[in-house]
Order: C-alpha cells, then sequence, then structure tokens
C-alpha cells in the first residue's frame, strides 16, 4: 500500500479534551501525531463524521498552563478511530 501522506506520523499517546459545536467535551486518547494531524482512538461518547470542525486541547503534562485550542477537520472515520487534520494557517 502506497503511503500519500505529506507528514511522517509518530506514536504518540496523549490525553486530549475534543469539543466539537452544541456537544459536550469528550476525553479520548491519541494513537499518533504528525505535523498536520492527529489520529483519536473510537471512543463511544465521540461520535464524528467526515468534514466535522472540533477543537483539541492537551489535558495532560501542562504544568498548570492553560493548554490551546487546536481547531481540527475530520479527514477519516475507521472502525478504530477518527484521523482529523489540524487547521492552522
Amino acid at each position: 500500500m502506497t503511503n500519500h501522506r505529506k507528514h511522517s506520523r509518530l506514536p504518540l499517546p496523549m490525553t486530549v479534551e475534543v469539543c466539537v459545536e452544541d456537544q459536550a467535551p469528550v476525553i479520548s486518547k491519541t494513537r499518533d501525531m504528525s505535523d498536520g494531524g492527529v489520529f483519536l482512538e473510537e471512543n463511544k461518547n465521540l461520535v464524528l463524521q467526515m468534514g466535522v470542525k472540533l477543537t483539541i486541547k492537551v489535558i495532560e503534562n501542562m504544568q498548570g498552563e492553560e493548554p490551546p485550542a487546536i481547531p481540527a477537520t475530520v479527514v477519516r472515520v475507521t472502525e478504530d478511530g477518527f484521523a482529523v487534520q489540524f487547521d492552522l494557517d
């Protein structure tokens, strides 16, 4: 299978808060991350579709600082989770 990714992915399990408009924030885990996005592991409380806009906040090891809300868009949905692309301009 050919890899068409622009950025290499690195395994990076972290706890994050996922916020989608009109939904309560959901705690999720990342599986891997790249410069362009992150893969969120499947979570029964997180229902997403391609094209959904959301924000992600890393909630572990922030040493008391408020984590930034990173805007992203769901670009792929699989049985085991969601690939999101960062919306950084």
